[in-house]
């Protein structure tokens, strides 16, 4: 470790002896001693520069030899103290007021030298190696490294710029080292922009000497590509979205409740209300507990009101941080907050504008959106952070919640007034519990769709596994029967799904027989598969693909693209099944 300072244990001679200011002359000297320390009188209690004196033999005649004062140091000082203390003569180590050795000035310079100069190489070659932009800076602002990374970034040779002042080539307001510099306060990942064309993330740290700032070190590196790619990904995502919503449009089979699944007498009574309120724009609230399909039957709403490319933006309160609401609501202009995409973002309204803003878990919005959300649903106007152009939106909103709004309002956690502005018409979804007699139809329309997922062969669901399906409670709704149904085709073995595969709660939960036995002989004609499923399976893709070609007036390429498929496996298909 020829680049560390030694250590004092590395230097020490113990070739010495001490004896008194009057008998040093007296001593015999043999080539064992190349030191003596002379202690000096009525200084022997406290050590100071002045109780030890020191006569170097170094072969020396003896009537030749003097007392010189000595330079002692401590075992335990630092470099620092001990630069302090240097002189031409050797240094005393103390060590609890006893002196332990010495060390010889000419041996204690060289190896010092040896290690700055083995340091220096070290820091040389590192600057050299580094891809990373690199740049230190003096108290005078001066440039004392520029590496080969930063003449790539900035365009600026290593011989044009170094000890010059950094502000001879970038503006003051633009240097973030000068702030380290002039505060003493370090940062990591911050987001700079040096140069209009040019966004880095940077770390700065100040160099600190004996309490005393001395320079400024910065490394950056260039995200200006990382920052087009993520714009072009937030348009592509736009894209994406509007034309999922096109292929959804065009795919409708002229039942907006295709995806909602059930015939109880509950959730057919929730339909028929939401039947009624399809020709209107009023704003709907829709109530019930997680996991019971609110999002389902807001895009049954959507599909209802609008027609051709309308968008429908869901947006989940309770799953944005605070501090972003408002850009995620309103969307932001460029520049407006350190981190912000460089070219600015459309907001859930603007992108909503002209159909439908679905609002999730509305109760999980701060108070203080409550108050902008209000002013938009009031005036349709609002303004984009850090934006000074009024914008005007017109969209349908749905909002939907599994809490007591009215509670919150009276707890101080919810405004009033937005609560009237949002409670026009409320729809209650009913719990998976209050229709559990539709487990049956949902469990085997998820055993379809997990099969033909993971490319099982399933036999159906036994009696043993429906009759738990039945008794349990459902805290988690069709959410949660949907992931059991999932789980149990996962571990499905040869086409059969095994009780012991249902998680420890149903496993667990009371059983009910009579009720249980009541319902199924209810159901059984009405939900138990006429046919394998793998003819089930076989048959809704026929049915899929003759739609898509129907659709789309028999174009491969279209219908494949509607599909979601690439135009080979659609051709596969259509010969495996048999559609010519």
């Amino acid at each position: 470790m020829k680049h560390l300072l030694p250590d004092l244990k590395e230097l020490l001679h113990t070739d010495f002896v001490v004896t008194s200011e009057k008998q040093w002359n007296m001593l015999s000297f043999d080539d064992s001693i190349n030191l003596v320390v002379v202690q000096k009188p009525l200084q022997l209690i406290a050590l100071s520069a002045g109780s030890y004196a020191i006569v170097n033999k170094y072969h020396i005649p003896l009537d030749e030899m003097t007392i010189n004062n000595a330079a002692f140091i401590h075992s335990d000082d630092s470099w620092d103290v001990i630069e302090k203390k240097s002189g031409q003569y050797d240094y005393l180590v103390v060590k609890d007021k006893v002196v332990t050795g010495y060390i010889k000035s000419n041996e204690l310079i060289p190896r010092i030298l040896q290690a700055y100069t083995y340091l220096k190489a070290y820091d040389d070659t590192i600057l050299e190696t580094t891809d990373s932009t690199i740049s230190v800076i003096d108290q005078q602002m001066n440039t004392v490294v520029w590496t080969s990374g930063a003449e790539r970034l900035y365009s600026i040779k290593k011989e044009d710029i170094l000890g010059k002042p950094m502000t001879d080539f970038f503006p003051e307001s633009r240097l973030d080292n000068l702030r380290t510099l002039n505060t003493g306060k370090g940062f990591y990942h911050k987001e700079h922009q040096p140069r209009e064309d040019l966004l880095v993330l940077i770390n700065s740290n100040p160099v600190v000497v004996n309490g005393e700032i001395i320079g400024a070190v910065s490394c950056e590196k260039d995200v200006t590509f990382q920052a087009h790619l993520n714009q072009k990904l937030n348009n592509a995502k736009e894209t994406i979205q509007h034309l999922q919503q096109r292929v959804s449009l065009m795919d409708h089979s002229a039942d907006p409740f295709r995806f909602i699944k059930g015939s109880s007498r509950a959730i057919q009574n929730t339909m028929d209300k939401v039947r009624q309120i399809g020709a209107t724009q009023a704003k709907v609230l829709l109530l019930g507990e997680s996991g019971v399909g609110k999002e389902l039957f807001a895009k049954a709403i959507y599909e209802m009101r609008t027609s051709g490319s309308a968008p429908f933006v869901p947006i989940n309160c309770g799953a944005i941080p605070a501090a972003l609401f408002e850009s995620e609501l309103f969307g932001y202009e460029k520049g407006a907050f350190s981190g912000a995409n460089p070219h600015g973002n459309k907001g859930k309204f603007e992108l909503a504008n002209g159909g439908t803003l679905f609002l999730d878990e509305i109760a999980e919005l701060p108070l203080e959106m409550q108050v902008k959300l209000l002013r938009v649903l009031q005036e349709g106007t609002f303004y984009s952070v850090g934006g000074t152009k009024l914008k005007t939106v017109n969209c349908s909103i749905i909002a939907a919640t599994n809490k007591n709004l009215k509670e919150l309002v009276s707890q101080g956690k919810f405004r009033e007034d937005l609560y009237y502005r949002l409670n026009i018409i409320t729809i209650t979804i009913p719990p998976l519990r209050e229709r559990i007699e539709d487990t049956i139809e949902l469990s085997h329309q998820f055993l379809y769709e997990f099969a033909e997922k993971y490319n099982r062969s399933c036999q159906g669901i036994p009696k043993e596994i429906m009759m738990a399906l039945i008794d349990y409670h459902w805290p988690g709704n069709v959410r949660e029967l949907r992931n059991v149904i999932e789980r149990l085709i996962v571990f499905s073995k040869n086409g059969h799904l095994n009780v012991g595969d249902l998680p420890a709660a149903l496993q667990e939960s009371e059983r009910n027989p009579k009720k249980t036995n009541t319902l199924l002989q209810k159901m059984t004609d009405q939900a138990q598969p006429a046919v394998s499923l793998d003819d089930a399976i076989r048959e809704c893709q026929q049915k899929t693909i003759k739609q898509a070609l129907e659709q789309t007036n028999e174009n491969k390429n279209k219908a494949a693209e509607l599909l979601g498929i690439s135009r080979t496996t659609l051709y596969n298909k259509m010969h495996q099944l048999g559609i010519s």
